[in-house]
């Protein structure tokens, strides 16, 4: 007995939360009873994309979305339910758009606008061509030559054979591979390779340069072509600035249709086109806003848990997989500790945030203001840039009062498949507690543990600096081959059950995280890299560099054989 008494307190004193906080079985029991027997996730999910539709950042449909489930909170009895602003930029929306070919033969096309399009004040006719550009030296072959011309921008797209299968669930393999460390691979998101970052900032100004070539030369329009072909349209940013209006309306077309005008003008046939936008901007309200709610922990000034989603999304479709399904998702969790009467330890805190899609601005701004700050870039021209092309992120980290009390962030955003796991996001402390709450769901997860690191969504805003962020391993299904951003992102593709799934297994880890007797372990906060470290890395960047330039020089020679 003695042995095991020294056991459990040596137990305790590593891992606290796993063996000192036991779990209250009735409690567990009640989660189930309401994610399943009681659930309103798919109602939720159905309001947020049949009734609000897509909620692009700063438009009145995100206003209405932030508007609606500060209601729906307030509803279910949470604390606390408001909203924080940040400074965002214009908002953006449009009513109609239509395009048709006139010429060499009549057909209507499928086209999409960009965001932050002006519109056409009516319907315009435009001869189209092609501007095949890749840098501003380039740009100067077309002085004087696209006026009153609606402009191709990118090259076409060979289609071939589809080999992805459509819809897919993890194996049993791939899970037991993801438990695998990549050492290869950074723990965390906190720094990416500089000649990457490089590589894009090169990208975005040569888009803003071409962008005012445009409006110099007076094009009456610009055409994109989407990334994906089957007739999936993905409308996204194209690379220009948050907030800031496009010089000419500007419409995204299919691969296919994208193709089809592209080969009328290799065989010497110049089409003709109409199209039409009808687009507003929203110059009344710079801010967007983030939406928040909790249930209030006990004590005097309590420990935080947060849940968190982003609940905007980009216009073409109404946002289902990406992302109105985590905020129902993280909605429901909270609803069912709520309903259940939870007293927590800790404050459960909601954030339902604005601008993920323009770079993680909504999450940014939060953590800004409530955990720790980060100098912006002092070279202006780079503070001009989207913040996730800035060549590092700033120092030094300044820790606020509230970093030393949250716990950890859990972050739903990989579409709306079940849970099957988590990734530490290198903190391998986490691991062995993870372990131990998710085998309270064992027969609904399999609770897949990885230490490897997730990327591109809200949970790295807070991994920059320092606190515990981390997002879900869930089943793909069809967010990666035909919902992700593309005009068929609707509430048609969600299964329920795993939205239950999602839902219950969130609110019983949430649940342990609040109850447990210690704040989840965290990884040693980030620092600068030292001199020698940045000297590396730039040697590396630069050997990549010459690398792809070799690669490039080979393959001119053998093409000109």
């Amino acid at each position: 007995m003695k042995k095991l008494c020294h056991f459990l307190a040596a137990g305790c004193l590593l891992v606290p939360s796993l063996l000192c906080a036991k779990p209250d079985p009735e409690l567990i029991n009640s989660i189930r009873d309401q994610g399943f027997n009681h659930s309103q996730v798919m109602q939720t999910f159905q309001h947020l994309t049949d009734r609000i539709g897509p909620r692009l950042s700063n438009s009145p449909s995100m206003r209405e979305a932030g508007r609606w489930t500060m209601e729906r909170l307030q509803a279910w009895g949470l604390s606390n339910v408001h909203q924080e602003a940040f400074e965002f930029g214009r908002g953006w929306s449009y009513d109609m758009a239509s395009i048709d070919l006139l010429t060499p033969r009549k057909t209507s096309l499928h086209g999409i606008p960009l965001a932050w399009t002006p519109g056409t004040a009516g319907a315009l006719e435009a001869e189209v061509v092609y501007l095949d550009a890749v840098n501003e030296a380039e740009l100067q072959k077309y002085r004087g030559k696209l006026r009153d011309k609606v402009v191709m921008l990118n090259e076409p797209l060979d289609v071939e054979e589809p080999k992805r299968e459509l819809s897919k669930r993890y194996s049993a393999a791939e899970l037991a591979e993801m438990k695998n460390f990549d050492l290869k691979a950074s723990a965390s998101e906190a720094d990416a390779p500089q000649d990457s970052i490089a590589e894009r900032q090169k990208t975005q100004r040569f888009s803003l340069a071409r962008e005012s070539f445009l409006l110099t030369e007076q094009v009456r329009g610009a055409l994109f072509r989407s990334s994906w072909d089957g007739g999936l349209i993905r409308v996204m940013g194209q690379n220009h600035r948050v907030g800031k209006t496009f010089p000419v309306p500007a419409m995204m077309l299919s691969v296919e249709q994208y193709n089809l005008l592209a080969r009328m003008l290799d065989s010497g046939v110049t089409p003709r086109i109409a199209f039409s936008v009808e687009a507003r901007f929203h110059d009344e309200d710079v801010n967007a806003h983030n939406t928040l709610a909790e249930i209030t922990g006990t004590g005097e000034k309590p420990e935080i848990v947060m849940l968190g989603a982003h609940l905007d999304s980009w216009h073409g479709a109404t946002g289902g997989v990406d992302n109105a399904a985590g905020v129902a998702i993280t909605m429901e969790a909270l609803r069912i500790l709520k309903a259940i009467n939870l007293q927590p330890r800790r404050t459960i805190r909601l954030g339902l945030w604005s601008a993920e899609e323009q770079g993680l601005l909504g999450s940014g701004a939060y953590v800004q203001q409530h955990f720790a700050t980060r100098p912006k870039p002092s070279d202006p021209k780079e503070r001009d840039l989207s913040s996730w092309l800035w060549s590092s992120p700033g120092w030094p980290i300044t820790k606020l009062q509230d970093h030393d009390l949250l716990s950890l962030y859990f972050n739903v955003d990989n579409g709306s498949g079940r849970i099957r796991g988590i990734a530490t996001q290198g903190n391998s402390a986490a691991r062995p507690i993870f372990a131990e709450w998710f085998g309270q769901v064992a027969d609904l997860s399999d609770g897949t543990i990885s230490n490897n690191a997730k990327s591109s969504t809200d949970h790295v805003s807070f991994d920059r600096i320092g606190l515990p962020g981390f997002q879900f391993i869930q089943d793909p299904l069809d967010y990666g081959t035909r919902l992700h951003h593309t005009h068929v992102d609707s509430f048609d593709h969600a299964i329920a059950e795993d939205m239950k799934q999602a839902a219950v297994v969130l609110a019983t880890l949430a649940y342990n995280a609040a109850m447990a007797e210690a704040r989840l372990p965290r990884k040693p906060l980030p620092v600068e890299p030292s001199a020698a470290e940045k000297e590396i890395e730039r040697k590396k960047a630069q050997r990549r560099a010459r690398s792809r330039d070799r690669k490039a020089l080979v393959e001119l020679s053998e093409a000109t054989r």
